[in-house]
């Protein structure tokens, strides 16, 4: 999606009015909740490939299609209203680690002047050891060269593990995991690392049988979800005994959504709802087995981390801290071909394709003018940023 742009498509309203609003949507609020036990933990991100809301029973998702993730919500801290910024997995990691919001027609992950501007995650925890470990290509979509434009320490991928058994697009989830385990034990602490997952990408090549069927073409996916969620269980049943174990909190994320056997429309903002838990025995007791309502996004994870460790996260400008206690949320969300933002209070898409309104839900017509304008100026602001880095 490599385009010339010629200034800023998105612009139409006064800098000062943009300015205004993203100011007010991201005012200094220090009121905020702790979770963790002390905020010099290792931090594992296991980012889950394509795992849509869907397939989460909790979530509102089809029952049975992922046992151990259920089994691990008993003993960690839930979001309930978790939503994608993007569709693609690159999109992705841009929002998790660099708190950048997705625009429709341009990614900066593979603008690599553009993203090794960014602040990310890695940068801001630099007395951490950070980490990446994925049993695919990470030339897809310039992951890797964001990765290591960010400085992370050790980034690995499909030709490391050529001795692994592998599928149609590289290593299968559980020898990964296992070859994740082994990893882990060489990092000093504290350490940032993540395993991107595989399995459940198109073609859904993996080793296991296909058990479970909601009469639709998307059983393939399902199964791969199965699996995958088989193999997470089993890797965090294997590292209780590990000597960094204790001191780790786990964020398991969805790098995106997908198709699910549940029919959504393209925009709905459900079709960008998925999961994320934190896990692990640095969670505040309080927080075990519990849920947080709280709206919020891919791009809130680095902000919300770094409040949760007393680290300046003011570099992060649409991300907000999850736990404070500001009444309002935004979340931005891209499209083939159009743009969205979802409020606890409402939600609006539009397609510029078509030039037309996707999605407009709100409590009363002066706010759903109010939201449309705001999705106007957010990815304005956005777009403008875009172009300055």
């Amino acid at each position: 999606s490599k385009r010339n742009f010629d200034g800023n498509p998105y612009k139409k309203y006064s800098q000062e009015k943009v300015d205004e609003f993203i100011n007010s949507i991201r005012k200094e609020n220090d009121s905020t909740t702790y979770v963790l036990k002390n905020n010099n933990p290792n931090i594992v991100f296991i980012l889950l490939e394509s795992w849509s809301a869907d397939n989460i029973e909790s979530l509102g998702g089809l029952k049975g299609i992922t046992p151990n993730f259920k089994a691990l919500e008993k003993e960690g801290l839930s979001f309930t209203n978790f939503y994608s910024n993007g569709w693609t997995s690159d999109q992705g990691m841009s929002s998790i680690f660099s708190s950048f919001p997705v625009l429709p027609h341009a990614d900066i992950i593979n603008q690599t002047d553009k993203a090794r501007k960014l602040p990310s995650l890695n940068k801001s925890l630099s007395n951490y050891h950070s980490s990446y470990f994925f049993g695919g290509q990470l030339t897809y979509g310039n992951i890797k060269g964001y990765l290591l434009s960010q400085g992370f320490d050790v980034v690995k991928d499909k030709s490391y593990y050529k001795h692994l058994p592998s599928g149609a697009l590289g290593v299968h989830d559980e020898y990964m995991f296992i070859q994740f385990k082994e990893e882990l034990k060489h990092l000093p602490e504290p350490f940032m690392s993540t395993l991107f997952t595989i399995s459940s990408h198109s073609p859904f090549d993996f080793p296991a049988e296909h058990k479970l069927s909601f009469n639709s073409k998307e059983d393939k996916y399902v199964n791969s979800v199965a699996y995958t969620d088989k193999c997470l269980g089993d890797f965090m049943e294997s590292v209780k005994d590990e000597n960094w174990y204790a001191n780790t909190l786990f964020v398991i994320v969805a790098d995106h959504s997908h198709s699910s056997p549940i029919k959504r429309r393209f925009a709905q903002k459900e079709r960008f709802k998925i999961p994320m838990l934190w896990y692990g025995e640095v969670l505040d007791t309080n927080h075990k087995g519990a849920q947080w309502d709280k709206f919020a996004s891919h791009i809130d994870i680095t902000p919300t981390i770094l409040m949760q460790l007393g680290v300046d996260n003011s570099a992060y400008k649409y991300g907000d801290n999850i736990f404070n206690k500001r009444k309002r949320s935004y979340i931005p969300y891209a499209f083939p071909n159009g743009y969205g933002l979802i409020r606890n209070d409402g939600n609006y898409a539009f397609n510029e394709g078509y030039g037309k309104q996707l999605e407009l839900n709100a409590t009363d017509s002066i706010q759903m003018k109010k939201i449309k304008e705001e999705t106007e100026l957010y990815f304005q602001a956005a777009f403008e940023d875009y172009l300055s880095y």
